[in-house]
């Protein structure tokens, strides 16, 4: 389907308990417009749209490719405008720290230490609202989902919310690491999975790090998804082969 999401701002409550009619407004002004770019600039596709839960919480979990993530994402889940997590580092830079502010993203450390934004977390999930969380912890230096980091385990044991994984492509060749302006050009490919109930997650999370292994490889096997529909939607041309074949 389109990357297209009709939001209704007054279904606030079901939407984001708490959060507001203002700010569940202003989240859709601002994807509105992001949409329009994406949609039509980069043909933005999204699959699995059933699989978001229409109510309570839910963490939302995805490979990193670029800066455009939190944006993708954000329009890939539709209507129940999750707030991002999102690295200190990017808030400094003015214009895509206003982005980043207007998105209602958390602020994480990359040295650590992130027991307030945990604590947001926390509180967003226990409203009824959702999150979405990058387990690599950072941007992939080549396109490749790299290994998961232990910050969705504890969010989710501590939450007991739903894990909602997916997964992107296209985005890494439109603005790779250490390219200061994306690409004017390109393709974007999402695909949510379904949904990791608490229960499952008991199970899956018995031994942590075997966990964190198999939560990758279903993000890895949703990006790889992503990858095959965009080489079959332009003759094998787009994206490059490079790491995340290699890697598959």
């Amino acid at each position: 389907m389109w990357g297209r999401c009709v939001r209704n701002p007054l279904a606030h409550r079901r939407r984001a308990p708490g959060a507001g009619f203002l700010k569940t407004a202003f989240w859709d002004a601002g994807s509105l417009l992001c949409q329009t770019v994406v949609s039509w600039q980069y043909r933005f596709r999204v699959e699995g749209s059933s699989n978001v839960p229409a109510t309570g919480p839910a963490i939302f979990i995805a490979n990193h490719q670029s800066l455009f993530d939190p944006v993708i994402h954000g329009l890939a889940v539709g209507d129940r405008a999750p707030r991002p997590m999102a690295k200190e580092e990017l808030f400094k830079n003015p214009l895509f720290g206003a982005v980043l502010r207007g998105l209602n993203c958390i602020c994480v450390r990359s040295e650590g230490g992130n027991r307030e934004a945990i604590r947001i977390a926390l509180d967003e999930l226990a409203a009824g609202r959702t999150v979405m969380l990058y387990p690599e912890g950072t941007r992939s230096s080549d396109g490749a989902v790299k290994e998961f980091r232990r910050g969705v385990e504890l969010l989710a044991r501590k939450s007991r919310a739903p894990i909602v994984p997916m997964g992107i492509d296209g985005a890494f060749d439109i603005w790779p690491t250490g390219q200061s302006l994306p690409q004017a050009r390109g393709r974007i490919w999402a695909a949510i999975g379904e949904a990791i109930s608490p229960a499952a997650q008991s199970e899956l999370f018995a031994d942590p790090t075997a966990g964190l292994a198999q939560l990758q490889r279903r993000v890895r096997a949703l990006m790889l998804h992503c990858r095959a529909q965009l080489r079959r939607a332009t003759a094998g041309d787009y994206p490059a082969h490079g790491a995340a074949d290699e890697h598959s």
